[in-house]
């Protein structure tokens, strides 16, 4: 049985769907990616039989659903090694991504026990934010923020560069170096591609000391 009160929250999300955003319908083998249907994840099931997935705040937050394709959508497909997290190596061991931001940082379940942490795409490191869904998306809509790059979506927004779903924002310099201190260059880039650009990034940056000068081929 799902609460009142998560029943709201859910409602209150689904707000802020973009409705020109159609996902493909709810696949219930696919939503197994999630754990079964007793598992903690049943809230976020529960949302994804109402809304397979969205586009939220325009585009500063998308939420995968359970759904075989596109791969830059689907659970299963955008959890699967081949579609980015291999070049990453091992640094998404143990993670099950259910959401991203607009910079691709992944929002995902560490563990049986449904804690939701946060996996920063550029240095492949991971923190937890909440330690259920339903928290996860309380801190969501009370303070997005915080969450989300809002501000920066509608900046880009306000500029005529409204970001669409299957792609992502690109930061360069990348936005962990010094450099980006004086401003980056950002642009929108196919999903999939920007994941295998960052993951090969960190893998390069793990165990390098801070302030260690790194060559970035974007070739």
């Amino acid at each position: 049985m799902i609460s009142p009160i998560l029943t709201a929250q859910i409602a209150a999300l689904l707000a802020e769907r973009d409705r020109e955003f159609d996902p493909p319908p709810f696949d219930p083998a696919v939503a197994e990616v999630l754990g079964p249907s007793g598992a903690p994840q049943t809230p976020h099931r529960r949302l994804l039989e109402q809304a397979n997935g969205a586009w939220l705040f325009a585009g500063a937050l998308h939420l995968f659903g359970a759904c075989e394709g596109p791969p830059w959508h689907g659970l299963r497909a955008w959890n699967a090694p081949a579609t980015w997290r291999d070049a990453y190596a091992r640094l998404t061991d143990g993670l099950v991504f259910f959401a991203e931001d607009a910079f691709g940082d992944q929002y995902g379940y560490s563990g049986r026990g449904g804690e939701v942490v946060r996996f920063d795409a550029e240095l492949g490191r991971r923190e937890q934010v909440a330690d259920s869904f339903g928290h996860w998306l309380d801190a969501v809509l009370t303070h997005p923020e915080a969450m989300l790059p809002l501000d920066v979506v509608a900046a880009q927004a306000a500029l005529g560069k409204r970001l669409r779903p299957g792609n992502q924002l690109f930061a360069y310099p990348p936005l962990f170096s010094v450099e980006a201190a004086e401003g980056v260059d950002l642009g929108h880039v196919d999903a999939i591609e920007a994941m295998r650009f960052r993951g090969a990034l960190a893998v390069q940056l793990q165990g390098l000391p801070p302030g260690t000068q790194v060559k970035i081929d974007l070739e």
